[in-house]
């Protein structure tokens, strides 16, 4: 009977455990939908489409009707309480803010936004799909972000300006960063607003220099400046491909960050300065039609945290003979195989 007993207060005290759960669930169930309501603008669409929100693709994003704030920033918000947002394809004709946001989830079918995608003093970020930029894309002081496919280009037909794009520009502060592909399409020069535009992709900073940067693939189809620019911390890239560099100007361009006047307008595909602790495995510099002052730059490091680069090939060596390369005698970059194509 005693035993009896024990089994029926067992089961009572397990049954008040899971009702106490299931009212917990309802609790967060419903929280959730109260939360949502006061975004929703159109419910016929999914929990996370944007679209349901207010923002379609091809049309003006403003402020939200019932919160009276931008309505990017409205996806954030919605995005940090643990729902994934949805960009479908389009035209969003905007720059995209991600700053001082965290634990962001964003799935994007190729979505492209006529400014700047920007992610700043923010952290935990997971971008998946295509996202595209007319304008750039640009990191500083970001940590643990990860993004599938990244794409720059030029398209002024799309946007409220004649600004050509300026790549992928990974800045000072900047760390785990995580990418599956990079692909700029070209990178511009010219007047004061290209000041700061160095290379078509560029990991960068002083004394806070990027690390732990870890990228697939990164082709560069043209750029007006420095093919690739390099300098921080274990930086991994497994395949990289500039196919053509220095075909701009490099008016009004400003110095390197902690580099010496003048050596920035010494165009080169590639360019590693005080780069150290990095791996890449293939890299291919196409000179063909490229010009500028270098082939590669392998530029002052440290012998003792090198950056090695497996196998180099310089393509065009026979048809552009003027683009030298340029190793500096305390580089810090070593090449285990090259060829000359």
């Amino acid at each position: 009977m005693r035993v009896l007993k024990f089994f029926l207060l067992l089961l009572l005290l397990a049954s008040c455990k899971n009702e106490n759960k299931t009212v917990e669930e309802n609790d967060v169930v419903e929280e959730h939908t109260y939360v949502d309501s006061l975004y929703t603008i159109d419910s016929s669409f999914k929990v996370g489409d944007v679209r349901r929100y207010g923002v379609e693709p091809g049309k003006g994003i403003g402020q939200h009707p019932t919160l009276l704030k931008d309505k990017l920033d409205v996806l954030l918000d919605i995005s940090e309480t643990g729902v994934e947002i949805f960009f479908p394809k389009g035209i969003y004709d905007r720059t995209f803010n991600i700053e001082n946001r965290k634990n962001i989830k964003i799935n994007s079918d190729s979505a492209t936004f006529t400014g700047a995608i920007n992610i700043k003093n923010s952290e935990l970020i997971k971008i998946d799909g295509v996202i595209q930029s007319l304008s750039r894309f640009y990191t500083q002081n970001a940590k643990s972000i990860s993004v599938d496919e990244i794409i720059t280009e030029t398209n002024v037909e799309d946007k409220m300006n004649n600004l050509r794009s300026t790549g992928v520009s990974i800045h000072g502060g900047s760390e785990d960063i995580t990418i599956k592909k990079v692909l700029i399409k070209d990178s511009g020069s010219g007047p004061q607003q290209y000041k700061y535009i160095k290379a078509g992709f560029i990991v960068h900073g002083h004394n806070n220099e990027p690390r732990e940067i870890k990228i697939d693939t990164v082709i560069v189809e043209s750029s007006d400046r420095h093919g690739v620019y390099l300098t921080g911390e274990e930086i991994d890239i497994k395949y990289l491909n500039v196919k053509k560099f220095g075909v701009g100007s490099g008016e009004n361009m400003a110095k390197m960050e902690g580099g010496i006047e003048g050596e920035q307008l010494k165009f080169s595909g590639l360019w590693i300065k005080n780069c150290h602790n990095s791996f890449i495995d293939k890299a291919i510099i196409d000179l063909s039609d490229s010009k500028g002052t270098y082939s590669v730059n392998f530029d002052i490091g440290e012998e003792f945290r090198p950056t090695v680069i497996e196998t180099l090939i310089l393509k065009g060596t026979n048809i552009n003979t003027t683009l030298k390369q340029r190793t500096f005698s305390r580089t810090g970059v070593r090449v285990e195989n090259i060829i000359e194509k």
